[in-house]
């Protein structure tokens, strides 16, 4: 239904404007790639990939603990913009950020099954900061106060909203699977 997808990308645009609203008046990442594929699935309803606060937020929590234990011993101190735009064939910089990556998603992948927080989207959490994209304590905070943000507004806003306006949002994929 044509009210179901407006009322998507309703959800996905309050939920931008808001944190982009706060990068804007900080200048600090409140805005990062991951935040995308979670917005789009608490907005479009795909409750089995983003149930829940345990979910979204835990997910992203392991993701960037698991980051930063294997970023800051393997690849700490590189930024994979810096490197890659410079580095040659068989770069150490850039193997150490690959190791950084690989062990990241290893530790998140292990992570999130051991605490059962099934969040997809929070694999890319990891990789950002396994790349030094965003490594530090204080961009770790940032990164939970955006996954937080993003899910209060989700639950206590957007979604009670929708409900009394009568655009509940529907998973988009096909009911067989």
């Amino acid at each position: 239904m044509l009210n179901d997808k407006l009322s998507a990308g309703i959800y996905v645009a309050i939920h931008f404007f808001v944190l982009g609203a706060i990068a804007w008046a900080t200048g600090r990442p409140f805005i990062f790639p991951s935040l995308g594929p979670s917005a789009y699935l608490l907005a479009t309803g795909e409750t089995d990939r983003a149930e829940g606060g345990y979910h979204v937020i835990g997910g992203h929590f392991v993701a960037v603990i698991c980051g930063m234990v294997a970023y800051h011993p393997i690849a700490g101190g590189l930024v994979a913009i810096d490197v890659l735009g410079e580095a040659g064939p068989f770069s150490f910089d850039v193997l150490a950020l690959a190791v950084s990556c690989i062990v990241a998603m290893v530790l998140t992948t292990v992570a999130m099954l051991v605490a059962k927080t099934n969040h997809p989207a929070a694999c890319a959490t990891t990789l950002i900061v396994a790349l030094g994209l965003l490594s530090t304590a204080v961009d770790g905070a940032i990164i939970m106060g955006s996954v937080v943000l993003l899910y209060v507004l989700h639950e206590k806003l957007l979604y009670p909203a929708a409900i009394r306006f009568g655009f509940e949002p529907e998973d988009p994929r096909p009911a067989d699977g």
